[in-house]
């Protein structure tokens, strides 16, 4: 939604399903204003969007790899390493959508985000804890916090031996905004490839970000396939390519979510990205 709001006017219902789910059937039953756009992500949330288009119109876009034939969505923003037929109405994005964040990355700050076990990759403490000590010990110019989170096993702690200038942080004593803001203010990001929204999270900001590297549980893994795309493309770096800030990367925070918004405006509201321009124009006079 952050891309369209800044393409054009936009009002915007949010719709939790099931807790919702009175209020949406009687919108139905009452054939409501039809709106324009239906978006949703989740597999649950498939079979409602696809009713309310049908009782009410306007067009559905799921953010997802659908779990239903794909042509049934008007679009699909479906994630490259998802791999799916590319079809009309399916279009391929550089990881999941994750609205970019304004600001300067200080210089002096640097976070490592751990997740954990997963269905994905082979997780080792003792592998992670000395790619996590590397890390901070080749940039000792930089203040780090290394955050876990739920899936983090306990026992990463006993293996990982800091030094002066990095900090533990376990994940209960922070808040959700919290961790927001270090990011909006770190230049270093390394993240673990276990978890694709925190890998995509921390590109929506400034500063470079790098992964930590895990060995896929098999070879034909689509989040490791994503990563490797990633590092061709310039946008995240690995350990043993030394400090992020020597790497060769993309200082550009990643923005998927402006370009699809461009997207569906120009397929289907070409005429207020127009009225839009206009008003820039005549504005920019002197």
């Amino acid at each position: 939604m952050q891309g369209l709001r800044e393409l054009a006017d936009v009002s915007v219902r949010d719709v939790h399903w099931p807790a919702d789910v009175k209020s949406l059937n009687t919108d139905w039953q009452l054939h409501a204003a039809s709106p324009d756009l239906i978006i949703g992500a989740g597999h649950q949330l498939h079979k409602p969007m696809l009713r309310t288009r049908w009782h009410l119109g306007g067009r559905c876009v799921v953010l997802m790899r659908p779990s239903l034939p794909s042509f049934l969505f008007d679009l699909a923003l479906v994630p490259q390493h998802d791999r799916v037929w590319i079809k009309r109405n399916v279009e391929p994005t550089l990881g999941m959508l994750s609205p970019s964040q304004d600001g300067e990355a200080d210089p002096q700050r640097g976070i490592v985000l751990l997740g954990g076990i997963s269905k994905h990759f082979h997780w080792s403490n003792i592998d992670v804890a000395q790619q996590v000590h590397k890390i901070v010990s080749q940039a000792p110019q930089q203040q780090w916090l290394v955050i876990d989170s739920r899936r983090t096993p306990e026992a990463l702690r006993g293996h990982l031996n800091l030094p002066a200038n990095a900090k533990y942080v376990h994940w209960r004593d922070t808040q959700p905004s919290w961790l927001t803001r270090q990011l909006s203010l770190s230049s270093s990001t390394w993240v673990t490839p276990d978890s694709a929204s925190m890998v995509y999270e921390a590109l929506s900001f400034a500063g470079r970000v790098g992964v930590i590297e895990l060995r896929p549980r098999w070879r034909r893994n689509k989040l490791a396939h994503g990563i490797r795309s990633l590092h061709a493309l310039g946008y995240v770096g690995l350990v043993d390519k030394g400090p992020l800030c020597e790497q060769n990367l993309n200082k550009v925070a990643l923005a998927e979510h402006k370009r699809c918004a461009k997207l569906i405006m120009q397929r289907w509201f070409s005429a207020l990205l127009e009225d839009a321009d206009s008003v820039s124009t005549a504005g920019g006079g002197v």
